[in-house]
């Protein structure tokens, strides 16, 4: 959490730089400055002392701090070509760099539905769709770790719990299962039931 001193010294520092502001602008950092640390704040100033013309709007120092959501959601637009490229439909993908991706492709229909989405005729109309909602997405802040491709989701739906009792002896964490113990319970069930 931000210290009050901290980002007082940081607007005077800006004022002896820039010339004297209003109260209001004043109160106004110290509302919009609380979410961030100390050490944030203080390399976004003195970055727009660095390159700034005129006192910074709090916008100009949340860019710095943040980043510009426009370039990084290109970026993350990129990445994720590169990865339908490799991993395509039938693959299960994850976004370590970028993990907002995930929920941005997860509200656009899941990872599939994505994929096949990307024909040439749609694809900007996609990619305008998911700069709009990255930035959103990334701010909320819950995603998926992976999304799912067609193989894992045919293989979750082949190999149940039941299955893998009935075919292997075995349950899915690939542990033998003990069918005396099984049969011997079901037994002492139907007995109390009956």
């Amino acid at each position: 959490m931000i210290k009050k001193e901290t980002i007082r010294d940081c607007f005077n520092l800006l004022e002896s730089d820039y010339g004297k502001q209003t109260n209001q602008k004043r109160e106004l950092w110290g509302k919009m400055f609380k979410e961030y640390t100390d050490k944030q704040l203080v390399e976004a100033v003195g970055e727009f002392l660095r390159i700034g013309k005129y006192f910074p709007r709090v916008s100009d120092i949340i860019i710095l701090i943040e980043g510009n959501y426009g370039d990084e959601s290109e970026l993350a637009w990129i990445y994720l070509l590169e990865k339908v490229d490799r991993d395509g439909y039938y693959n299960s993908v994850s976004f370590p760099k970028y993990p907002a991706i995930a929920g941005v492709v997860e509200a656009l229909g899941g990872w599939m539905e994505f994929t096949e989405s990307l024909t040439e005729e749609q694809k900007k109309w996609v990619k305008k769709e998911f700069i709009k909602l990255y930035p959103i997405i990334k701010k909320r802040g819950e995603y998926p770790e992976k999304l799912l491709g067609f193989y894992e989701i045919e293989n979750n739906k082949k190999y149940t719990e039941e299955f893998m009792l009935e075919r292997y002896g075995k349950k899915l964490d690939g542990k033998k299962v003990e069918r005396e113990k099984i049969e011997g319970s079901e037994n002492k069930l139907l007995e109390k039931g009956g």
